[in-house]
């Protein structure tokens, strides 16, 4: 049902004072709610509201008919708070505006003294709904109410309000996660005179979440329209995100910053709707280079399949640093301003560097997607100029599929010489660098030569820091990085005895238990780590058996006889 049709005809139920129950249905986060207020809230502002008091009631958390009942009375606005939340000055209005105190206190007052209630307020409470008429009641969350407040109560008390107290009640709920849906529609069917779906398109839905003025809307908007995204809850906490975000990427190129947004509306689609979007994982690791050099037939993992798909034409090809620090403040709901700031420096610099322009780039956009008649030499002597010449600059992943189109086409020396020159142009960077799993959704996706490349870089890595400053430091810290793991997997079991042997105070559980914890991790050369240390703890055991009485809180023992060796 279009969002114009549940206007219209919520326009005329809140024009007209006939009593009615009027039921909006709709998934969650849809925004039946927002819309709702929305709808209302324009029509006071328009004086188009045939009655002059409303209440709106969650049902959410209410476990019984007399809180129900009592919310209802205790939730009336009127006037201008119409479409506003209540306070205990409304409440005091309304209480005015009706004399209710005068006629009421004599009645509560001989309650209390007759059924033993603590104050008047409680007899107030059970007779609150007797003043609740000819006015405006919203039942939200309907699905959501405690056990104690059964289906029949509710839907009973709405067609109290209609029958008896002449009021319009509108019913806001989520019938497709009702617990007892059968008895739900049931009752609704009899009690609903009018029962709307409300289910906007992502441009509707768009309108009715979005800040207009924000300013970043008009980055945001059609990135929710390309994706579809429907879903009102989750178009807002983009744009809180967005305007986070924004805000950090000021002083940087606008097209950074219009990549970044778009890159987080996927990112937060993917995280809030996982159901609908595809994985992070796979957004962490796509690149739509790599893809556009595999057949479909190639490509057999149904979810990639998918996100090659949906983002056709979006404005993501891969994942660089900044978007990596996007994605992950879309999953904690917060940016880390040090990391954002950085990758998008380094984003700038390349963009000047090495812009949409350079040589590798223009090889595959004119050359291959850009024209069927382009001759084969003529491309692939293009693409091994461009991978040299932007050495410094191109990913692992473009270089890979550099290195693959002209393996394939029997270009192997050109495919050795691009990685050589790759090779060079990062030959001081650190072992980290040459990790290869951030990049690609899997092993086979990687050239072989590629692979060993890079594997002969991390192991020939000379790390200049003294291993025994290393092992204290991660005591202290409890934690290691990838350099400390690779640092500490080429230490031999004469190092790591010499080292432990050198440790003072707390500084001996703190690092031995850390050294212990990395050798029990999956890191790469975690297993030599967890042999070494084992070993190492042991040959100071057999030295005495105080010692190895010392050795035994990390877990080493030695049969008796085995000390002093």
């Amino acid at each position: 049902m279009s969002l114009s049709v549940v206007e219209e005809e919520v326009r005329r139920f809140l024009s007209d004072p006939s009593p009615e129950v009027l039921c909006i249905k709709g998934k969650w986060g849809v925004g039946k709610t927002f819309g709702w207020r929305t709808f209302l809230r324009k029509a006071r502002d328009d004086q188009k509201l045939a009655l002059d008091r409303y209440a709106y009631v969650s049902l959410f958390g209410l476990n019984s008919y007399e809180e129900l009942r009592y919310a209802l009375f205790e939730r009336t606005v009127s006037g201008k708070d119409i479409g506003e939340d209540p306070t205990p000055s409304t409440l005091k209005s309304v209480i005015k505006d009706r004399d209710i105190w005068r006629k009421f206190k004599p009645v509560a007052e001989a309650a209390a003294r007759i059924f033993n209630m603590n104050s008047v307020t409680d007899a107030l409470a059970k007779g609150a709904t007797l003043f609740v008429r000819e006015q405006l009641v919203c039942l939200d969350d309907l699905e959501r109410a405690g056990e104690g407040l059964r289906t029949r109560e509710i839907m009973g008390l709405a067609s109290l309000l209609k029958e008896e107290r002449k009021c319009k009640v509108v019913l806001l709920l989520n019938d497709e996660e009702h617990n007892d849906k059968d008895e739900f529609d049931a009752q609704l069917e009899k009690v609903a005179d009018v029962t709307l779906t409300f289910a906007p398109t992502a441009i509707e839905a768009a309108n009715i979440a979005l800040d207009h003025s924000a300013p970043f809307a008009d980055m945001i908007r059609p990135r929710i329209e390309q994706l579809g995204i429907t879903n009102i809850r989750v178009i807002r906490k983009i744009e809180r995100l967005a305007d986070r975000l924004g805000n950090l990427l000021t002083d940087y190129d606008h097209a950074i910053v219009n990549d970044s947004i778009a890159t987080l509306v996927l990112a937060s689609w993917s995280v809030q709707q996982p159901k609908l979007a595809p994985s992070v994982d796979i957004m962490r690791r796509y690149n739509t280079l790599a893809m556009a050099i595999k057949s479909d037939e190639e490509t057999v993992d149904p979810e990639l399949k998918r996100f090659k798909e949906i983002i056709s034409d979006y404005p993501f090809n891969y994942a660089n640093d900044l978007d990596k620090a996007v994605i992950d403040g879309a999953e904690a709901g917060y940016f880390v301003e040090a990391e954002i700031k950085k990758a998008a420096t380094e984003v700038e610099a390349f963009l000047k560097a090495n812009t949409r322009n350079s040589a590798l780039s223009q090889a595959w956009e004119k050359l291959y997607h850009g024209s069927l008649a382009t001759e084969d030499d003529e491309f692939l002597d293009a693409v091994h100029a461009g991978a040299i010449k932007d050495a410094a600059f191109v990913t692992p992943v473009n270089l890979n599929s550099a290195i693959y189109i002209l393996r394939v086409c029997g270009r192997e020396q050109q495919a050795l010489e691009v990685l050589s020159a790759y090779m060079e142009a990062h030959k001081d960077e650190l072992p980290e660098f040459f990790d290869l799993s951030p990049h690609f959704l899997g092993e086979g996706d990687v050239e072989e030569i590629l692979v060993e490349a890079f594997a002969n870089a991390r192991a020939n890595y000379v790390d200049p820091r003294d291993p025994f400053e290393v092992l204290k430091h991660m005591g202290e810290k409890r934690g290691w990085d990838r350099r400390d793991a690779m640092l500490m997997a080429k230490q031999s079991v004469d190092d790591f005895e010499s080292m432990f042997e050198a440790l003072e105070g707390d500084q001996i559980r703190n690092s031995i238990e850390i050294l212990q914890s990395l050798g029990r991790s999956q890191q790469e050369g975690s297993e030599e780590v967890e042999k070494s240390t084992t070993e190492a703890l042991r040959r100071i055991a057999v030295k005495s058996s105080l010692r190895a009485r010392k050795v035994a809180r990390f877990g080493v023992t030695l049969d008796e006889e085995n000390y002093g060796e």
